[in-house]
């Protein structure tokens, strides 16, 4: 049996309960899944590839857990055409294996262009975006410099910086209180940058072009004490089905707990050439409004000059400072 034929004998439904078991920390990204699922389903497999993928026990007799072989970081079409080898040993409902062969095929994204960004972005040169990511560079690079041993230091192809190591690194070495606190300010700075950084960034991606987001509105998320970016997609081939996916994904599939956050944002990007009509707009408000249930709840566009028939919902939580979650 091809993973192709797999998943097409087993819906997302049958192995949702699997899934939240396996994925107790990251129940946030049970809908990413979901869209990962239909998408392998709408795909076709290489017909030109044969390859196999293993199903089968790792570890140790003390520690054993049953693993998926050789799928993760290969073509989705490639990997759709693989024989699922289950080994002689392994005695899993077929759902719980669609579940792993699911899991093991997104690890490094829920699509084909996540899975291509993500190699992508290994070797590209990180440029800073905003004032926060040039202040968080500067910082990196003198520590980088006068307080790494010239011997210890070198530089990647693309201009990163990088620190070799050796066992003794590890292990507790004395430090003097000068030092010590030198490195405590440190390390917090470079937190706080690296979070105001992607603050930063969050809000430059909602206010492009066609946007109607305006910074103003949104600039709150600077100063918010925490939040969480969680993303939803139509994968769906029917225009009038996209507003109802995004609406399954949110309320049948999200099992996020919503009771950490006090504010929300909305925002529907879509394609100029496909765009959603005003009743399906205000159907995506009241019901992302209503099942969240915040009082502090901003809903906005972007119109994107994109041939994409999928819309893509972002959804901000937040946990603004002074005022009290959910009971």
């Amino acid at each position: 049996m091809t993973l192709k034929e797999l998943i097409t004998t087993v819906n997302f439904d049958a192995l949702f309960p699997y899934l939240k078991e396996h994925e107790p920390n990251h129940l946030d990204s049970l809908p990413a899944f979901r869209e990962a699922y239909d998408r392998l389903r709408s795909m076709e497999p290489n017909k030109d590839f044969y390859g196999e993928a293993r199903v089968e026990w790792s570890g140790n007799e003390d520690d054993k857990w049953i693993d998926v072989y050789h799928l993760d970081g290969d073509l989705w079409e490639n990997a759709l055409a693989k024989e699922i080898v289950i080994a002689d040993n392994v005695h899993l409902p077929i759902e719980k294996i669609a579940m792993l062969c699911l899991w093991e095929i997104t690890y490094y994204g829920f699509s084909p262009d996540e899975q291509k960004e993500t190699f992508e972005s290994w070797h590209a040169p990180k440029r800073p975006r905003n004032k926060y990511e040039i202040a968080l560079a500067r910082l990196e690079e003198s520590i980088w410099k006068h307080q790494t041993p010239r011997k210890r230091r070198s530089k990647g192809f693309n201009g990163e910086l990088y620190t070799t190591f050796d066992p003794s690194d590890f292990c507790d070495k004395p430090m003097n209180r000068s030092k010590r606190k030198r490195e405590y300010r440190q390390t917090k700075r470079i937190k706080y940058l690296k979070s105001m950084a992607k603050r930063e960034n969050l809000i430059e991606n909602l206010i492009v072009p066609g946007s109607s987001f305006v910074r103003k509105d949104i600039d709150f998320l600077l100063g918010v004490n925490y939040g969480n970016h969680l993303i939803y997609q139509s994968v769906t081939t029917d225009l009038a089905d996209r507003v109802p996916y995004v609406i399954d994904s949110l309320t049948k599939y999200q099992q996020i707990d919503l009771g950490k956050y006090n504010n929300a944002i909305v925002c529907v990007r879509v394609s100029s050439l496909y765009p959603l009509s005003e009743q399906e707009l205000s159907r995506l408000k009241t019901v992302f409004q209503t099942h969240l249930g915040y009082p502090d709840f901003l809903f906005g566009t972007i119109l994107c000059n994109e041939d994409r028939k999928e819309i893509h919902v972002d959804l901000f939580l937040n946990k603004l400072p002074n005022k009290t979650t959910q009971a």
